[in-house]
């Protein structure tokens, strides 16, 4: 019982390790007005689509949530806006799996989430990538479908802060 046991809980201690958590502020550097484009892979012709996108970042009245605002200005129907909450080693629901700050206002974010992706809603792991420097901010979102050891960029945004 013992031999079970014990590497059962380095298992366990090494997960609990290798979760991070940050804070509301730690990300704070992100907020205001980004202008710049998405580039997607489009499934359907194996081909990157690029388009316009603008992201504005707020933080809500309470300082514990983080709000992004998407607007696409050729195609407004897909504008949305998302409000997440940073609870311990999660972002929203996603699990984050690396913070690092690059300087006093940059940052890299890492999470990572089971979910479902491609034309056909097959499984994968979804991975989100937040690197923000002095006035550039990407998201990268990166998709590993199950029973594959391949990652593919699924879609990234590339923005520079606006002038305001």
């Amino acid at each position: 019982m013992k031999k079970v046991l014990f590497p059962s809980a380095l298992v366990l201690l090494s997960l609990f390790a290798n979760a991070q958590s940050i804070q509301v502020k730690d990300i704070a550097g992100s907020v205001g007005s980004w202008k710049g484009n998405l580039t997607y892979l489009d499934y359907s012709s194996g081909k990157p689509f690029t388009m316009l996108a603008n992201i504005k970042i707020s933080l809500t009245a309470d300082s514990r949530g983080y709000i992004m605002a998407y607007e696409y200005p050729k195609e407004p129907h897909a504008n949305s806006k998302d409000t997440t909450a940073i609870v311990g080693s999660f972002f929203g629901k996603d699990k984050i799996v690396e913070f690092k700050r690059d300087s006093a206002e940059g940052f890299t974010l890492v999470t990572e989430v089971d979910g479902e992706d491609g034309n056909e809603n097959k499984k994968a792991i979804l991975r989100h990538q937040y690197l923000l420097q002095k006035n550039t901010f990407t998201i990268t979102k990166s998709v590993k479908f199950q029973g594959t050891d391949n990652w593919i960029k699924r879609n990234e945004y590339l923005l520079s802060r606006a002038e305001n």
